[in-house]
């Protein structure tokens, strides 16, 4: 197998259609602001546009994996950008699994010894998991609320997403390896097995699909992340439609999908809840000129489950944050 194969390719392998879909920013009605000077001469504060990320430039964006490792420092001094071990969100994803259905190694079980032979999943910095065989257990009781069901309505979020690894693990974000489907470990990564294992046909997977990606939310600052992460859940729904159906995603289904993709992964600076570079309406500042105000641009997510618009900032009041 080839390199290309074994390892993670950042291309966005979609219609202009899907992409247009992808690039769009329901808070300001237009397209997602690269928020990064890593682009230049392309301002911080220009707009994303297909044209800048297919053809000849359909290498401009790359996961951190491909960046060079000066900018990778770059990033980090400068933006705080962290990318998380993919054993690392594994461990806390299990912690989150084993809290709400009651038992240890759900999915899988991590294993501490870089000696060990039989994990399914051996990571660059010595971490394995081995995964489990067996068809995921969950109670067939409605009244217990732990239904495989119930399990799949769960609502996730990961917060300053990057490349979204918490909810999906097409790649080792460390190697930057491919993660057999069957071994991966993000949260939805997790429902979409669940849904693989559970569902009759495929009336019910693309119900139950659709409903395992209304419940799984992220945001980030930079553009080029938030696309990654964005593609990354769009190409996740296209390999598992293939794995369990056994045939390509049409268009219309990578279209409602990426709608609810382009949702619930959104831009957002995490100190305003707004999008970059616009300012929160309560604040005031001394300008010299009117233009100089930044517009205001608080952050809306879709309650899938209420089938309205809300403002992110109106979850935190609730939560007395």
């Amino acid at each position: 197998m080839s390199k290309s194969q074994t390892h993670c390719r950042v291309t966005f392998p979609f219609s202009d259609e899907v992409l247009t879909v992808l690039l769009l920013d329901h808070s300001t009605g237009k397209n997602i602001l690269w928020a990064t000077d890593d682009y230049s001469p392309i301002s911080s504060k220009s707009q994303i546009e297909i044209a800048q990320i297919t053809g000849l430039h359909s290498d401009r964006i790359k996961p951190r994996i491909q960046k060079q490792k000066e900018e990778q420092a770059a990033r980090t001094r400068n933006k705080a950008e962290v990318f998380t071990p993919s054993w690392i969100c594994n461990a806390q994803n299990n912690l989150i699994d084993e809290a709400w259905i009651g038992r240890k190694n759900v999915f899988n079980s991590e294993s501490k010894s870089a000696a060990s032979s039989k994990a399914n999943v051996k990571n660059a910095d010595g971490k394995k998991w081995t995964s489990i065989k067996e068809k995921i257990f969950f109670s067939t009781d409605i009244q217990s609320g732990k239904t495989w069901q119930d399990y799949i309505k769960l609502t996730r979020l990961e917060i300053s997403c990057g490349e979204a690894p918490y909810l999906v693990s097409r790649y080792d974000s460390v190697s930057g390896k491919q993660i057999k489907i069957k071994d991966r470990i993000g949260l939805l990564d997790r429902k979409l097995r669940v849904v693989c294992e559970n569902v009759q046909n495929e009336a019910e997977y693309l119900l139950w699909t659709k409903i395992a990606f209304q419940n799984c939310y992220g945001f980030e600052l930079q553009g080029d992340n938030l696309l990654i992460a964005r593609s990354n859940m769009l190409l996740s729904y296209n390999e598992y439609t293939k794995h369990f159906l056994k045939r390509d995603s049409t268009e219309e289904e990578q279209m409602e999908i990426a709608e609810i993709v382009s949702w619930n992964l959104w831009q957002m600076d995490g100190l305003t809840s707004c999008t970059p570079f616009s300012s929160p309406e309560e604040e005031e500042f001394l300008y010299f000129e009117e233009f100089d105000k930044p517009e205001h641009f608080p952050c809306k997510i879709m309650d899938w489950k209420e089938n309205k618009i809300i403002l992110y900032k109106s979850l935190l009041k609730k939560r007395g944050a």
